[in-house]
């Protein structure tokens, strides 16, 4: 009976399958509806293009018109020789035709356009990459980030354990006036703060799966079990030009460029030609008239608005400019950080594993002293103590370094081919 009790309380935990990290990342770029939405920018972007170069062919319009007139009027024009007789007319008429208009010369904005619209797809390409790479950078930091609390709860959680054995020896020694009571106070003292800790982090897991099932774009994923990462190698550095959040600020500029070419264009003439077939009907009669025009167009006086459109494009391209540089300058920065932060954290990480060399050192020989009758149980289970505060800064340690390392990862757009 004790085994049946034992397997159906073991049962959900032989169910509950850990979850990795790619699994998280890969249920985040099926589902995450921010990358969702940038995945339908670049398809509106590809129609976009689609509409622009459609608009170098022209439109076919069918059109028509009824008109009722307060007298007879002619159905249709007439040309000499005019004989009275041949002339129909009517009160009621009605217009049915077809035409085609096709632009033959539009001082280059047509061309301008379409390159416009195929960097623009380019550039909602980068934007998805980007935002991509955001987002599984985002999913690993939290991960991390619980795993490294989880590390810690379990250090504290032991922490507490010899704290209570501390604080009921204290207490002991307390009542038969081996120590003073000040002694019992500073251990509780720890012993509160060890609960608040261990709390702390219990509501900080809490919010970081939260912020793990939003990124991920599925509430109902699972993370009641997160499977352990492998660390992660730094990665070598590459030329910021190759990057797509500098690229990014080259295409602007390049659109920026073809702006100004429309604006020139403005100046140009536009030459359009006209293809029309009608039928005029009225009083049971009807005339097919056809017609074959050029069309020329060119913008006299404006009161200055083609003007300031381009001196509009060109500061906006001498911005563009500027922000290449602002960029340039950043992701430097950001690199910088990022391997600062590294270098950070492998000190803190040989720091931290010293102490925690220390400690197991120092918990052994109280231990032995304390065996050996030499000293009492207080000094080794504060020495026990100690050494799960230093392995948590361990823990902690070896996590930050890997937060580093995957933020050396984003600012190099690490993820965004995964």
């Amino acid at each position: 009976m004790k085994r049946v009790l034992l397997v159906l309380t073991l049962f959900p935990f032989f169910l509950a399958k850990a979850i990795t990290l790619d699994e998280v990342i890969q249920t985040a770029l099926t589902n995450n509806p921010v990358l969702k939405q940038k995945e339908l920018d670049v398809k509106i972007q590809e129609k976009r293009v689609k509409q622009s170069r459609a608009d170098r062919f022209g439109e076919i319009d069918i059109f028509g018109a009824f008109n009722r007139y307060e007298d007879k009027r002619i159905l249709y024009p007439i040309s000499p020789p005019i004989k009275p007789p041949s002339i129909v007319g009517a009160e009621n008429q009605t217009i049915l035709g077809v035409s085609y208009t096709v632009p033959l010369f539009t001082g280059f904005r047509l061309e301008n356009r379409i390159k416009i619209n195929q960097l623009g797809k380019v550039l909602k390409e980068i934007q998805y990459r980007l935002t991509k790479n955001q987002i599984i950078y985002n999913i690993k930091s939290v991960y991390i980030k619980i795993l490294s609390l989880q590390k810690q709860k379990e250090a504290f959680l032991e922490y507490k354990k010899s704290l209570k054995k501390l604080y009921e020896n204290v207490e002991e020694e307390v009542k038969v006036g081996k120590k003073a009571e000040v002694d019992l106070l500073k251990v509780e003292y720890d012993l509160k703060n060890v609960e608040a800790t261990i709390e702390k982090i219990k509501n900080s897991i809490k919010s970081l799966k939260q912020a793990l099932k939003t990124l991920s774009g599925r509430e109902d994923l699972d993370l009641s079990n997160l499977k352990e990462i492998k660390f992660s190698k730094v990665p070598e550095l590459k030329s910021i030009k190759s990057l797509d959040r500098f690229k990014q600020t080259q295409i602007l500029s390049s659109i920026y460029r073809k702006k100004i070419n429309i604006a020139k264009g403005l100046y140009y003439p536009q030459l359009f030609l006209k293809v029309s077939a009608q039928r005029n009907m009225g009083n049971d009669k009807y005339k097919d008239l056809w017609q074959i025009s050029f069309n020329v167009k060119y913008d006299l006086f404006d009161f200055g608005k083609r003007k300031n459109q381009y001196l509009e494009t060109v500061l906006e391209e001498k911005k563009s400019l500027l922000k290449q540089k602002d960029v340039k300058l950043k992701i430097k920065q950001y690199i910088t950080e990022a391997l600062n932060q590294i270098k950070t954290a492998e000190a803190q990480i040989k720091a931290s594993k010293k102490q925690l060399e220390l400690s197991k050192t120092v918990e052994d020989i109280e231990k032995t002293k304390y065996e050996e009758g030499i000293s009492d149980i207080y000094h080794y289970l504060l020495a026990k103590s100690k050494k799960y505060l230093a392995e948590s800064s361990y823990y902690k340690a070896l996590y930050d370094k890997e937060l580093a390392v995957s933020y050396l990862k984003y600012i190099l757009e690490e993820y965004k081919n995964e």
